[in-house]
Parts: C-alpha cells; sequence; structure tokens
C-alpha cells in the first residue's frame, strides 16, 4: 500500500471519531399532567423532535430536516435539493426571508408529518409570497400557495394557513389538508388565548391542541382535526368592564368546572387602585386577593388545576417587579408567592405542562436575562436559554413530556462505540454547566456512589473521588437526580474531550482513561453497522486489502464519514470526503461480493456543495436487499474505500 493510502486510512479514523453529524426532525406537543401515565406513544417507540429549515434559491429549494433523540440525545440531519419549475419561486431577490408566526414549522397533519415555510421576496415595492409544504413520508415538496396575498400559519392546529387579501381586509382560512378555504373573516382562537383568560369559553376544552372558530358576532364553534367545524362553543371576550354606579371596573369568567372567578378594580387615576379577587365554589366566595397594586393578571392552567394572579406595583417603568401567586384552583388555597426572575415586568406565561410553566419578563436583551422554566410542586426554576427557546414552536415531538421537564437542547453523551441511553429526561445544559442523570450516567461507566448527608463519594475500579453536598448543585426532580459534570468525573478518568452545540442539541465526547478496562461504557450492539473498508484494485477487478480487513464502523447504518444514505435513495456526501476523490470519476455501485458494477453516479454531478455538502440520487438498482455497497475512486488507483451502507426500513417519522 503506498504511503498517501497509508495516510488517507488515517484521515478517515480519524473523520470517523471526530465527523460532523450525518445529515436526518419538530412544533412542540405539551403534553400531559406530571402524573399521569406514560403515554402509549412513547412506550414502544423513540422519543424524537422533529424540525426543518429550508432554503430557498433562484434554481433550487433546499430542505434540511433533523431529528433529535430524547432517548439519546443525539441529532440526524438529512438535506434534500428541489430544482423542479414547478416548486421554484417565480420571484427571487438574492436572500431567503421569511414570514409569519414562525419562520418554520413541523405539524402533524391527518396526512401525515409537514414541514412549513413562509418565504417572501420584496422588487421595487411588490411584495411575493409563498407557502412551502414538504412531506416526510413522500420526501416530497409542493407550493401550497403562491401570490402578493401575505400568508400567516397556525402551527398549534397543524392545519391552518391564513391568507389576508389586500382588496378584502379580512382573513380567509385555508385548511393544509384539502387546500380549501373554510372560513372567511372571524377569528381562530387557541389554547392560550384562554389559558391567559383574554376570552372565556364553554363547555371548556377537553384537550390541549384545542381551536376554535368565531365570527365576528362570536357565534363560534370548536374546530375539529382537519379543520372542519365541530361543536357549539359559547366565548366571551374578556376585559375590565368599568361600572360608573359601582365605581368599579369588573372581570368574571370561569376558572374550572366548578370555581367562578370575579376581580374587580376600584375606578381612579391613581397608578394604583383596589384590586380584589374572589373565588365562588359551590355558592361559597373565598377572597383570593386585595390589596392596592398597579394591574392583575391571569392565568389558568390548561387542565384548570392551578390559577396564577400576577400582580404589578403600579410603576410606568416596565422594568418593576411583579409578584406571582399560585393557587390551587380544587383547594382554593395559596400554593405560594415569589417575585417575578431579575425584578422585571412578568410579560406572560407559557403552560408546558399542568405541574410546569415558562415565566418570561419585558427585557429588550433577552439573552441575557432568559426566561424561567417554573416547576410547580417542585418549587424549582430553571433558566432557559433564549436563543433555543425562541425557536420552539416551531418543533413537532412524538412523545408528551409525562417525564422530562427540561424541554430543550437534550445532551448527547458518547464514549468510544457507547452512547448513553435515557429513560427519563436526557443529560441537559443549565447556567454553564451540564447536568448528568446521576443513577443512569454512573451505571453506564461502572460508577459505584453513595449520596451521604455530608457528601457524595465514588469509586471506579482503582480511582475515586468526592463532592461536597453543599456544593455539588444536585438537582433532584421528580424522582431523578442530576448532578454537573466537573472534577469528580475527571478524577474518575472520564473527561469531556470535545462539545458539539447546535441549537436542537449538544454532544458530548467523553474520553476515558479506562477505555480498555471493564469500566469502560459498553460498545453499541447494533444489528448492521454503516463501514467503510479498504479496497485494493487489480486490474479492472476490487479485492479486500488482507492488511486493513477491519473495517470503520459507524453507529448508524445508513451513514458513515460524511456519506449518508437518505430514504429518498439519494446519496449525501460532505466537501471532507470529496477531498480525497478524483472528482474526474465515478462512483462505482456494486453486488456485496464486489464482483457486478450495478450502476455509477458520476462525481462532477456532485461538486457543487452547499454548506459543504453535495446530494445526488442513486441508480435504483444498485440497493440490494436494501443494502448500498459503493466504492469510492481516490487519487490513489492502487487503494480505495469500499462503503456498506443500509436504509431503516420501513421509514418511521417517529424512529430515530
Amino acid at each position: 500500500m503506498s504511503r498517501i493510502s497509508i495516510c488517507l486510512v488515517t484521515v478517515l479514523a480519524c473523520i470517523m471519531l471526530f465527523s460532523l453529524p450525518g445529515l436526518t426532525v419538530a412544533a412542540s406537543n405539551p403534553g400531559t399532567d406530571k402524573q399521569s401515565t406514560q403515554s402509549a406513544t412513547t412506550s414502544l417507540k423513540e422519543r424524537v423532535r422533529h424540525s426543518i429549515n429550508f432554503a430557498i434559491r433562484e434554481h433550487e429549494v433546499v430542505v434540511e430536516t433533523i431529528r433529535t433523540s430524547f432517548d439519546t440525545g443525539e441529532r440526524k440531519v438529512n438535506e434534500y435539493h428541489f430544482t423542479e419549475n414547478a416548486v421554484l419561486p417565480q420571484m427571487y431577490t438574492g436572500s431567503t426571508m421569511t414570514s409569519g408566526h414562525s419562520d418554520t414549522i413541523v405539524s402533524d397533519t391527518p396526512l401525515g408529518l409537514k414541514g412549513y415555510i413562509t418565504y417572501y421576496a420584496t422588487d421595487n415595492n411588490q411584495y411575493y409570497y409563498v407557502l412551502y409544504e414538504y412531506d416526510y413520508n413522500s420526501n416530497s415538496l409542493r407550493k401550497v400557495h403562491e401570490g402578493e396575498n401575505r400568508i400567516y400559519l397556525e402551527p398549534q392546529l397543524g392545519m391552518f394557513y391564513t391568507l389576508y387579501v389586500k382588496e378584502e381586509h379580512k382573513p380567509i382560512y385555508y385548511s393544509m389538508t384539502t387546500g380549501k378555504k373554510v372560513y372567511t373573516g372571524g377569528q381562530i382562537l387557541l389554547e392560550k388565548d384562554f389559558t391567559d383568560t383574554n376570552y372565556a369559553i364553554s363547555p371548556l376544552p377537553q384537550t390541549r391542541n384545542v381551536g376554535v372558530y368565531c365570527t365576528n358576532k362570536y357565534q363560534c364553534n370548536y374546530i375539529e382535526y382537519g379543520g372542519a367545524k365541530g361543536k357549539t362553543a359559547k366565548v366571551n371576550e374578556l376585559w375590565m368592564k368599568p361600572d360608573i354606579k359601582t365605581g368599579l371596573s369588573t372581570k368574571a369568567f370561569q376558572a374550572s368546572t366548578d370555581v367562578n372567578l370575579n376581580i374587580s378594580q376600584a375606578n381612579t387615576r391613581d397608578r394604583k387602585s383596589d384590586w380584589t379577587v374572589v373565588a365562588t365554589k359551590n355558592g361559597k366566595k373565598t377572597t383570593l386577593l386585595k390589596d392596592r397594586i398597579g394591574y392583575v393578571h391571569t392565568s389558568v392552567s390548561p387542565e384548570r388545576k392551578t390559577l396564577i394572579l400576577v400582580t404589578e406595583n403600579g410603576l410606568d417603568s416596565k422594568m418593576e417587579s411583579s409578584t406571582v401567586h399560585l393557587y390551587d384552583l380544587k383547594t382554593l388555597k395559596l400554593i405560594r408567592t415569589y417575585d417575578s426572575p431579575y425584578r422585571a415586568r412578568t410579560q406572560g406565561v407559557q403552560w408546558i405542562t399542568e405541574d410546569e410553566y415558562i415565566i418570561e419578563q419585558y427585557f429588550s436583551a433577552p439573552g441575557s436575562f432568559p426566561p424561567s422554566l417554573y416547576i410547580i410542586s417542585e418549587n424549582k426554576h430553571l433558566k432557559l436559554q433564549y436563543d433555543t427557546y425562541r425557536e420552539w414552536k416551531g418543533y413537532w415531538d412524538s412523545f408528551q413530556f409525562s417525564d422530562i421537564f427540561f424541554p430543550l437542547q437534550p445532551v448527547g453523551i458518547k464514549s468510544g462505540e457507547g452512547v448513553l441511553n435515557y429513560k427519563g429526561q436526557p443529560s441537559f445544559y443549565l447556567e454553564g454547566q451540564h447536568y448528568v442523570p446521576l443513577e443512569e450516567f454512573a451505571k453506564a461507566f461502572h460508577i459505584q456512589y453513595v449520596l451521604g448527608k455530608d457528601q457524595i463519594t465514588f469509586s471506579r475500579g482503582q480511582r475515586s473521588s468526592s463532592v461536597a453536598r453543599s456544593s455539588s448543585k444536585l438537582l433532584t426532580l421528580y424522582n431523578q437526580t442530576f448532578i454537573p459534570l466537573g472534577q469528580w468525573n475527571k478524577d474518575l478518568g472520564l473527561k469531556v474531550s470535545e462539545t458539539k452545540a447546535y441549537w436542537s442539541n449538544k454532544e458530548l465526547l467523553i474520553s476515558d482513561d479506562e477505555r480498555n478496562t471493564s469500566t469502560a461504557m459498553t460498545p453499541e450492539s447494533l444489528a448492521f453497522h454503516a463501514s467503510a473498508r479498504r479496497i485494493e484494485k487489480v486490474g479492472d477487478m476490487y479485492k479486500l486489502d488482507q492488511i486493513n480487513t477491519k473495517p470503520l464502523e459507524s453507529f448508524e447504518p445508513d451513514r458513515i464519514n460524511g456519506v449518508v444514505l437518505n430514504f429518498d435513495r439519494s446519496l449525501t456526501l460532505s466537501t471532507s470526503t470529496l477531498h480525497y476523490m478524483d472528482l474526474t470519476r465515478e462512483l462505482l455501485f456494486t453486488n456485496q461480493d464486489y464482483t457486478q458494477v450495478l450502476g455509477t453516479l458520476s462525481l462532477t454531478d456532485m461538486a457543487e456543495a452547499r454548506w459543504g455538502i453535495s446530494t445526488a440520487k442513486i441508480p435504483e438498482q444498485a440497493l440490494q436487499d436494501g443494502i448500498l455497497t459503493m466504492i469510492i475512486p481516490t487519487k490513489e488507483d492502487e487503494s480505495t474505500l469500499v462503503y456498506t451502507l443500509k436504509l431503516p426500513d420501513p421509514f418511521d417519522k417517529n424512529n430515530f
């Protein structure tokens, strides 16, 4: 073997260990109360978050789908290029621009998982909009709408887009499923409109994914999944109504099935006034709050178990502290009160589950003062990274948050050929530190530990360490204990050698001083590994190199070394792989014993890469039993690599 060939093997081995994550995706679908049992959809399938990116160009539309596993913290990315005239924008101004409630959205519709983007361009004061839909199951892209009228998406429902026609000055609602107009004028109300108590509704919603359509005269109907009108709903707009006779402004609504709330404010021109909040249950009145304050905001949990009252002190500045009051709507007892984080005005409440909500504060620089995840039963605040949180409404999750309390950016832990698998909450990044589930982390790396009164002691083989309980920053939530990585794991021979951070997840590569012992993380046992083997050319034939018979292997069957076999039977190569190829030649697709060429692909067709990536369709006959065997020509004639990859079959949108 030539010296260059030997160097190539070494480089490829390094690429395998430290390669960019492979190239395969998420609106958040908040779930059930923590006390409920795990849903059937998560008991058999991997917990996967889906998200999507689009790049619109003059000659192509690129779709990038991202799947993030909450079982391992890993991510997969697939990229697809669409160049058909039918999907290209009629107007292109040189940059991708987006419009709507969210730049990109993934939603599970009656016709399967879909990804959406609203693209717009402007030229000489002319505005132009395109709504794109990507179908996960068929890997197809279509224009849902194209024209000058502004488009908005309704991600929570996963079934509507809204068109604002200039001449009519009113919204027109279209079904994603049929593409037909379903409502004209009026408005669509979603869960947050009712939990924020801007509107009252009866009967109370029975599900989280609620939608109500109301005409301008408040003739309202629930919206059934798919867009059709459902049962009649009675909806009232809620606002503080002044009464000249009593000198009070009042607001009354049904907080839960058996609790009615009445809020009154003494009419005054002062910054503060007398506020009273009274709850009535079974005919008995209970005063929840009576104070001289600036204002009272209300929020009720989706299943009507908890009431939040946010009171302001009456200053004009938004940099004023709000006070948050929590009440149990079953007992009408005060759970607790606390000042809003950063002593700033509370801007909103976003419910995750019945036991968790995110509280947002006013700040011109929210990245410096991130929103806070508050867990009611545990009385804990966890700060969320704003740049991750602000995109979360574009996700779709194949699971509910019945056993996950931190809904953003799971952290994958890898060591050698092993990956840490999570049954509950995955590792997460909080305030500059990576928290790992102590029990699962210890089991994976064969660590013995004792949670003593004053300190935590660890032992691993001949190594040991300890951490004082007072400085450990130990976090226990829902019967799971988490500890941040630090000196204790280094003492045990476990060091973070590499960190990969993305907006959807983070991945930590752990170097292990005990990697050749029984205390190392167990390698993954997979039914099929993608592999790259050294192969020699003898005349016009190839044979495996007997000196380098051990293949490089991947954790996944469909990707290795920046080479990805996509489920639409296209092949994606990274430029790090293309760098070693002779681009004047062809990829060879052979049978599994390399004796017959089944098809070829010109590398010049893949030479134009985006973000270091090129994609092209493979010949239909190249797959044998779902397995692709591919010989990559290099700049060395004597020696090259043969790749073996396999598609997951059948393709399942919920599986990683």
